[in-house]
């Protein structure tokens, strides 16, 4: 019997998506999507099967009730959901080059005005995933130590993305501190290649896995687009490949890996340290995978593959 549930907290916000390719400056329009990366998380795990629920604060304006609307018609709780009459649903902008990468752009909102009296993490929770964003100013940040607290004496896997986005933090020293110092605080530490040689402060991924694999981690995973991840445990390491294909929109890749793990250990109903190295592999495969089909479409989710694309892809390697 699986018990418990995933529970993913931070931002959730409308993605404006250029409808044409470059810089912002020469966008004529944009496409409305669901974003925010711990939000994407819950809804990938959410089409893995896996009950999960979703805690963080929108403006209770219409960009706030379409998230909500859209989290709720893809399974996803939100009965710890804020919409808040103060503040603004966040908005992030986004332009996208050739080969699919992104460029930011945010108008804040509520997302970073949670309150740790607003939060208290469920008592069923197997696994508490979230990202930094929710951290780059005080009364956010108490709200997530909060979360982390009561998460850790509730003996729950913790899984953090720390997804820097240097327009809101404003300060990248201060997102290295912060994030170094959560870290130690954590199970599994996520990041892309370029946040591990930042906060590692080097150019080699070597270096950085070295570096950021500290004993208190069950694990480190650095994403590297389409060559895969980098893995780290107090155990094994090695480099996962994935499959080949032309990406679109990189938009949600990150998350969806997030989503392909978090889903491995709920299924395991394991934390990583009790998984042999090839249960650990083929699930780190599969969310390579899962990644990777996430890039064919723009937008986080509508890109998401079902769980027949998913087997598909997977039978085909």
């Amino acid at each position: 019997m699986k018990s418990g549930q995933v529970v993913c907290y931070g931002e959730l916000l409308i993605d404006m998506i250029s409808s044409t390719t470059g810089d912002l400056t020469q966008s004529k329009s944009f496409l409305k999507k669901f974003g925010g990366a711990p939000a994407n998380v819950s809804m990938g795990v959410s089409k893995l099967g896996i009950p999960v629920s979703f805690m963080g604060k929108v403006g209770n304006d219409p960009f706030g009730k379409f998230l909500k609307f859209t989290l709720d018609s893809h399974n996803v709780n939100t009965d710890n959901l804020i919409l808040s009459d103060n503040d603004k649903t966040t908005l992030a902008f986004v332009s996208l080059d050739k080969n699919g990468q992104r460029d930011f752009f945010f108008y804040r909102g509520a997302h970073e005005a949670i309150t740790s009296t607003e939060v208290t993490l469920p008592k069923n929770t197997f696994l508490f995933h979230f990202g930094s964003l929710t951290q780059t100013n005080n009364t956010a940040y108490n709200a997530t130590d909060k979360l982390i607290k009561q998460a850790k004496e509730q003996k729950t896997i913790i899984s953090y993305d720390p997804n820097i986005r240097e327009s809101l933090w404003g300060n990248l020293n201060l997102a290295r501190d912060v994030i170094l110092a959560t870290a130690k605080k954590v199970n599994i530490l996520k990041v892309n290649e370029e946040e591990a040689l930042l906060l590692a402060n080097t150019t080699s991924l070597e270096e950085a896995g070295k570096k950021l694999f500290i004993p208190s981690l069950d694990a480190l995973f650095i994403t590297m687009g389409p060559r895969g991840c980098f893995y780290k445990t107090a155990s094994f390491e090695n480099y996962i490949p994935t499959i080949k294909l032309t990406p679109i929109d990189t938009t949600g890749a990150g998350d969806a890996f997030n989503a392909g793990y978090i889903s491995l250990l709920f299924d395991a109903q394991k934390r990583i340290p009790e998984m042999s190295q090839a249960e650990l592999e083929a699930g780190l495969k599969r969310s390579n995978v899962i990644a990777s089909l996430t890039t064919t479409k723009k937008g986080a989710i509508s890109a998401f593959p079902t769980q027949k694309q998913l087997k598909e892809a997977l039978s085909s390697l």
